[in-house]
């Protein structure tokens, strides 16, 4: 009799085990960004753009001050939990250290990837106010071709789920004062290189009947059933 137990709760336990084994998992997701570019200030020398420039450079640079963005189609991600922009670095100007700035978007991201319309203080200014996604301390020197990544805080965190199935824009800025002891800038050369990366990991932390779980009731329910069973068969032996 003692075994039949013993046998009915082991099969109870790995059929509930079974259930609950993919209850809450982690996804990483990487999204390529649909478009990037830089805008600039009006009453630069070297304000105007065109929408097929991939670019990227922000600071001040040949006269004229830029702000890059990124635009990321994010589909039906949901739930994320943690997410990392990865862009190459590419050429920095000559100080040692440039201090940048991700920055919420406000402008739609059919409006913010037209580029031919740079320059434009209003776009320009979007790109580098706001929510604050966080502040960066990026060396300018090192080789071209390393990926940078910079982990977003939570406000980014919480847009981008607030933007689930849409269109999610980050702005780029140099912070300081820009035009102080000549050019400053990150990102230089960046118009063949790669698109920028959001790596999004998801975690659902709400756990959700899932076919294992049904599976694992189903186990439990037959395990009772046979228990009783073999109960009844001892008592009438």
């Amino acid at each position: 009799m003692k075994k039949c137990y013993k046998l009915a709760i082991t099969v109870a336990v790995v059929g509930f085990g079974l259930g609950t084994l993919n209850a809450a998992q982690a996804a990483t997701f990487t999204v390529n960004a649909s478009d990037q570019g830089w805008w600039a200030a009006e009453g630069g020398q070297n304000g105007h753009n065109d929408n097929d420039n991939t670019n990227y450079v922000t600071g001040y640079i040949r006269g004229t001050d830029l702000r890059n963005f990124f635009t990321f189609d994010l589909g039906a991600i949901a739930g994320v939990s943690s997410a990392t922009l990865q862009i190459q670095r590419f050429e920095g100007s000559v100080n040692p250290t440039e201090t940048l700035g991700f920055f919420d978007v406000s402008t739609p991201a059919n409006v913010v990837t037209h580029k031919n319309s740079s320059p434009n203080n209003s776009i320009y200014n979007d790109l580098g106010s706001g929510k604050n996604y966080g502040t960066f301390d990026v060396t300018t020197s090192g080789d071209p071709n390393e990926i940078l990544s910079f982990v977003l805080n939570s406000d980014a965190i919480a847009d981008i789920n607030a933007r689930s199935g849409k269109f999610f824009s980050i702005g780029g800025a140099l912070l300081g004062d820009l035009e102080e002891g000549g050019e400053n800038y990150l990102f230089a050369a960046s118009g063949n290189g790669p698109v920028a990366k959001l790596v999004i990991e998801n975690t659902d932390s709400t756990p959700v009947p899932e076919p294992n779980t049904l599976g694992g009731i189903a186990v439990v329910s037959v395990a009772g059933w046979w228990l009783k069973r073999k109960q009844k068969a001892s008592l009438t032996v």
